[in-house]
């Protein structure tokens, strides 16, 4: 039976066996078939490969695995060194004309990393070359049969003194033909040999070979190999242990305001450095608190430091830092003088290897005074008049301030009438902004307030940084109160016809805190109206009514109507003015008009 593998297979002829029993032992032989080619395939070879596997294009095994991939031929009968061959194979369904494929050894089955110099590297990539041969399934007597080998590099590496062996069958005259020719000095009668010397990756070769069959020859099994060798060299070399410092320390600091300070150590060599130690001193003046666990502290009097008086050192110890591992150590210092605080990083191993570091921090002072200028206690602001204040902020430190919010405040009863351009006004204050104000500047900012009422107020100036340094000064004005007078005016109704009676009605408010004397309202009446009655009773002075003068209280009101009959179709304006004490020689003055519809009478 064609494209049958069983046990009569494997023995050279059919099996006597009952069916059940064969397929049984087909599967357990099938298995062990694996087992062992798998096995010659993953065996490393560090030197040289020589393997024969199957391709699945043609009843092969593809890395020792049965598979067959093309169900369009029968597939060829195939062998594998070390087992019995048999016929056609009907393991996997029909397969193409029948190939041997010869790989390379797969990864290598020790460790993937070689540790070197005390720094753990990865393996470089390993050749991995295949060979398929194809060749038709079946033929009739008498042809040549023409054979296409392929040899491929699958891997990323190149590989080297590739050759290739194709052992002539028993069953064959000899060759014929082939493209390209083989070696002639490498081959003899028995096996033909190609040199390809150095295959790159991905590349490939391709043989056409052409055997003759001998007239008796039922079939023809042909095995072809492929060899290439792979090999690694390291080199150690002796070195010293070599270690770095890195510092990293603020150039500026501030008094009384903590600060850290980073020692970076790094085993910038090829060994391992060992009973590491790194040494920091700095002056007595300034407070240390490692961040980093394992510090201990050493009283020093020697003055190397940098301080007058003596210093402190601070000792870590590491017992080992691989190649390329860091240490990174930190701890806060904070400066309790005017003055630079200088540290000095010293590192030692064991076997040579060590590093300096030094790092000098300017330590800078804030400082900001405030100064409010204004009125004199004891001259009081004149009733109606601004008091006027001006606010100075001096940066007497060597820090620059920055965001410094400078504050003026707004006694009750008072209202800011000026203010110095930025500054923001707020219910009870007015602030301006400084982003920044470097030693020794100033800045001045200006503001005036109005009282409504007569007293003493108090007026507050301060400063205050992003730092929340903060500065103030105060300041007592007694205020004369005035009073404030505000009005309207209204006209009901806005349109009226002709013979009809309207009103015209004054509020004066008053504001302040003190009363309003000698409010007077004077009132022009349009040609088109006529008077009828005014409530309180004002002057008449011909087409002008005047009220008052009179005297409106502290935040008291008086109000004035004014009847009147529309007498002819216009629109008709009535003209305001109000004088007092209060507006001095501004007075207010207004215009409304009522609309009179219809005819004249």
């Amino acid at each position: 039976m064609r494209g049958s593998f069983g046990i009569g297979s494997v023995i050279g002829g059919r099996s006597p066996l009952p069916p059940v029993l064969t397929a049984v032992l087909t599967a357990v032989l099938a298995a062990v078939f694996a087992l062992v080619a798998t096995a010659r395939v993953a065996e490393p070879h560090p030197l040289s490969a020589e393997f024969p596997t199957f391709d699945g294009a043609a009843g092969v095994f593809d890395r020792a695995t049965p598979v067959f991939t093309d169900p369009a031929v029968e597939p060829a009968q195939f062998t594998t060194p070390g087992l019995v061959p048999g016929p056609r194979s009907s393991i996997g369904p029909a397969a193409s004309p029948g190939s041997v494929t010869v790989a390379g050894p797969g990864p290598a089955s020790g460790p993937t990393a070689a540790v070197a110099a005390g720094r753990a590297v990865p393996d470089p990539p390993h050749p991995v070359v295949r060979i398929q041969v194809r060749v038709p399934a079946d033929s009739p007597p008498g042809d040549d049969l023409k054979y296409l080998i392929t040899v491929q590099n699958v891997s990323s590496a190149d590989a080297h003194a590739v050759t290739v062996r194709n052992p002539l069958p028993d069953s064959v005259e000899g060759p014929v033909r082939a493209e390209p020719e083989w070696d002639k000095a490498k081959s003899n009668a028995k096996e033909l040999v190609w040199s390809f010397g150095t295959l790159a990756a991905g590349q490939s070769k391709t043989i056409e070979l052409t055997l003759r069959p001998k007239a008796d020859a039922a079939e023809v099994k042909n095995l072809a190999y492929v060899r290439y060798e792979h090999g690694q060299a390291v080199v150690t070399r002796i070195q010293k242990p070599a270690v770095r410092l890195t510092k990293l320390a603020p150039r500026q600091g501030v008094r009384d305001e903590p600060y850290t300070v980073r020692v970076v150590v790094d085993n910038t060599g090829r060994v391992p450095a060992t009973n590491v130690r790194v040494i920091e001193n700095l002056p007595a003046s300034a407070e240390v608190e490692p961040v980093t666990r394992g510090a201990k502290r050493t009283d020093r009097r020697d003055g190397s430091a940098g301080a007058a008086g003596g210093g402190q050192q601070w000792v870590w110890e590491i017992a080992r830092l691989m190649p390329g591992e860091r240490k990174v150590l930190e701890y806060r210092v904070t400066p309790r003088e005017p003055k630079d605080v200088y540290s000095l990083t010293n590192v030692v191993a064991d076997k040579g290897g060590g590093d300096r570091a030094e790092a000098r921090t300017q330590v800078l002072v804030p400082g900001l005074t405030v100064k409010l200028v204004g009125p004199a206690a004891n001259a009081p602001v004149p009733p109606g008049e601004a008091a006027k204040y001006e606010i100075t902020v001096r940066n007497t430190g060597t820090l620059p301030s920055t965001n410094v919010r400078v504050t003026g405040t707004l006694p009750a009863d008072c209202k800011p009438t000026k203010k110095t351009e930025g500054g923001q006004l707020y219910r009870d204050a007015i602030q301006w902004v400084i982003p920044r104000l470097e030693p020794g500047e100033a800045q001045s900012f200006r503001f005036e307030v109005k009282a409504t009422t007569t007293g003493r107020r108090v007026v507050v100036a301060s400063a205050v940084d992003a730092r929340g340094q903060r500065a103030a000064d105060e300041l007592a004005t007694l205020f004369q109160g005035s009073a404030v007078l505000l009005w309207e005016s209204t006209p009901h109704p806005v349109t009226l016809a002709v013979g009809r009676q309207g009103t015209f009605t004054v509020r004066v408010r008053n504001n302040g805190g003190e009363a309003a004397r000698n409010v007077r309202v004077e009132v022009d009446l349009p040609e088109a109206v006529s008077l009828v009655q005014a409530t309180p009773r004002g002057q008449a002075l011909g087409d002008r009514l005047i009220f008052g003068p009179e005297t409106v209280p502290a935040y008291g009101e008086a109000t004035y109507t004014i009847t009147y009959e529309a007498r002819q179709p216009a629109q008709a304006w009535f003209k305001l003015r109000m004088t007092a004490d209060a507006l001095g020689d501004r007075p207010m003055t207004t215009e409304k008009a009522v609309e009179i519809t219809g005819p004249s009478r």
